[in-house]
């Protein structure tokens, strides 16, 4: 059992734990909640395509991957896209992608507004009388990063500002935003409590505060054992 000094040391530690965590500790539960409640495949946009478009058919390539490397001996790697419009090749030469069609293994033109708008069409199961497209060469929104540049962001326009990300090398569709995955995208971040990148789940913040908040649990258990054990010994 503490000390009368040790009890007191405790609770003040406690008190003081748990108004510094506090905001913390309800941003963890709110952000975990959403989470949890929300449907994954709804927050990825599953709902916005139609992925049976998305499927590797092997009876659509008239050329095989063979044939590609030895079109291209200097490649140094070799993928199979799936598109709404049959398989792409991408290939990298000097770190750079080239992209052939499946069919023919010829190299692709890049999209123009006309095709990504097709191409949107094909994987989008609603209407598109409404939408909108932009060509993204020089950057992109945070929510789909750079890396994947030149992009058509095609705007649905929608009560979820709802986007298609559609690659204008490949055709490739790269990403599917709307504002619940903005919010979720939000709500990891306060709960990993990475500012910056968004990635990190070992930085020091996250870390640190996940201590404290063991030591405020388990301060606030030893304060309610010293409770009841205090409470066993007083007289009936």
């Amino acid at each position: 059992m503490l000390t009368p000094k040790q009890s007191r040391w405790l609770r003040k530690s406690h008190k003081w734990l748990t108004l510094f965590m506090g905001a913390q500790l309800l941003i963890w539960l709110i952000s975990g909640l959403y989470m949890v409640i929300m449907d994954i495949d709804y927050i990825h946009g599953d709902h916005l395509v139609d992925e049976s478009r998305l499927t590797l058919d092997a009876s659509q390539l008239t050329i095989s991957p063979e044939a590609i490397l030895s079109r291209y001996p200097e490649a140094n790697r070799l993928e199979l896209l799936p598109t709404a419009l049959g398989p792409v090749y991408k290939l990298r030469l000097d770190g750079k992608p080239l992209y052939l069609s499946g069919q023919d293994g010829e190299p692709l033109e890049p999209l123009n507004q006309q095709d990504a708008m097709r191409l949107a069409g094909l994987l989008h199961p609603g209407d598109l009388s409404n939408a909108s497209s932009e060509l993204l060469t020089e950057s992109a929104p945070a929510e789909i990063g750079g890396r994947h540049l030149p992009l058509w962001q095609i705007n649905l326009n929608d009560a979820f500002d709802s986007r298609l990300y559609i690659s204008a090398s490949s055709g490739e569709l790269v990403a599917k935003r709307h504002d619940f995955w903005r919010l979720f995208d939000f709500m990891w971040m306060l709960h990993i409590m990475d500012y910056d990148t968004r990635e990190d789940v070992h930085n020091p913040l996250l870390t640190g505060f996940s201590l404290l908040a063991l030591l405020t649990a388990l301060s606030g258990a030893l304060l309610l054992l010293i409770a009841f054990k205090r409470g066993e010994e007083e007289p009936a």
